[in-house]
């Protein structure tokens, strides 16, 4: 993959690499990785609130567990739309 950025980002990416003692490309890799991983939560989440898909679905599009992406939302303070049914599959 190629990928041309502005110089001043580039700039920045080796500011943050420095201080975090690692080398510019292992930091954009993490960086990415963060990133996919946020935007994947963000989608499902978004997903679900919009009721176009389950708790079950909206969890494995995060790549989470259930119990992990129902304390996830929790922490962001976005109520469920949980019903006792999913609470028993869940358990």
């Amino acid at each position: 993959m190629n990928l041309r950025l502005d110089e001043d980002f580039i700039k920045e990416f080796e500011e943050l690499a420095e201080q975090e003692n690692l080398d510019r490309s292992a930091l954009v890799k993490k960086i990415l990785i963060e990133g996919l991983q946020k935007e994947r939560l963000n989608f499902a989440v978004q997903k679900y609130i919009l009721k176009e898909i389950s708790i079950e679905k909206a969890s494995e599009l995060a790549k989470m567990s259930l119990h992990e992406f129902i304390l996830k939302m929790s922490h962001l303070g976005i109520p469920s739309n949980l019903t006792l049914e999913d609470f028993k599959k869940i358990r």
